[in-house]
């Protein structure tokens, strides 16, 4: 009973498992992805507000309870973030600098016109 019981059960879980996974495959946007792969952490932050909120209906209980879910999925995304994308950001805002630079010192070698040395039209 046990070992029938075990496979169902393991079946479910991989399946589940699996289709977390391609539903997170599915979407080109990083943000979206990383959303997708934390979206565990809010549903079950839901289920526990939920409990805490039958648990005590003064909505001190549940409203720790939603904080602290929270900053397990901003914490979830932002360990995301610092895996996969924050060397590409930090390339690219290293890049942006120096081409800022090169525009700023081309714009310093520009020969600026002085106040007497505008011929006149005539």
């Amino acid at each position: 009973m046990g070992t029938i019981f075990t496979n169902i059960f393991g079946a479910i879980v991989g399946f589940a498992m699996m289709a977390w996974i391609g539903w997170i495959a599915v979407v080109t946007s990083a943000k979206e992805r990383m959303e997708r792969t934390c979206a565990p952490v809010v549903w079950t932050g839901k289920v526990g507000v939920s409990i805490a909120m039958l648990a005590d209906t003064s909505e001190k209980a549940a409203k720790s309870t939603a904080d602290w879910f929270d900053g397990a999925n901003y914490g979830c995304q932002y360990t995301l973030w610092r895996l996969f994308y924050e060397d590409d950001w930090k390339k690219e805002g290293a890049r942006q600098a120096a081409e800022q630079e090169a525009i700023n010192e081309a714009a310093r070698k520009r020969a600026t016109p002085k106040p007497g040395n505008v011929e006149k039209s005539k």
